[in-house]
């Protein structure tokens, strides 16, 4: 046995020495496998910063530009915290498309602040943790999370996945039916 330990040990260290480097492994790897896109700190944080100019800013000079951009043609909202602000049934997606998200947005007011409370990111996906104040009477923060699913090719967004305190926002804008008795 001790000499199987000894004649083991040389070749082990034989065959580290002769494998190749570790170099740039993670460049090309993902969890879903070799050469699979994935997003970096960079395209996060710009995706993040698109997203944020589009609700606070819907009439804004580039907002068409940017939409355009950074919106696949696969796009689409779910949002029942939305759907309950505009009266639309829970269940179907807030905006289907790419086009009905411009359009709406040229009709919703704009959310004045909005902090980034942090995000986290896979290769495909971000899941970002948000602050909105001076909604109405600014009376309430609204809080909220918004999933993305990303193309890490072309750095699109293809679906929004938005909840947030809806009933803060209504109180905000002065339905009674949220007001503290």
């Amino acid at each position: 046995m001790l000499g199987s330990i000894f004649m083991t040990a040389p070749l082990l260290l034989a065959s580290a020495l002769a494998a190749p480097g570790w170099g740039n492994w993670g460049q090309n790897w993902g969890p879903k496998g070799p050469a699979v896109p994935c997003l970096n700190d960079a395209e996060v944080s710009a995706i993040v910063a698109d997203y944020t100019y589009l609700l606070r800013f819907p009439q804004g000079a580039n907002f068409t530009s940017i939409a355009n951009a950074r919106l696949s043609d696969k796009f689409f909202v779910s949002s029942d915290s939305i759907n309950t602000l505009a009266g639309i049934p829970l269940g179907v997606n807030a905006y289907p498309s790419k086009q009905a998200f411009i359009g709406g947005q040229a009709t919703t007011p704009a959310i004045p602040q909005l902090a980034t409370l942090g995000y986290f990111y896979t290769c495909d996906q971000i899941a970002w943790r948000w602050n909105a104040t001076a909604i109405g009477s600014g009376k309430y923060e609204v809080k909220g999370i918004i999933t993305f699913d990303v193309n890490a090719t072309t750095n699109q967004i293809n679906a929004v996945y938005s909840e947030f305190n809806s009933a803060a926002w209504l109180s905000n804008i002065g339905n009674p039916e949220c007001q503290k008795k």
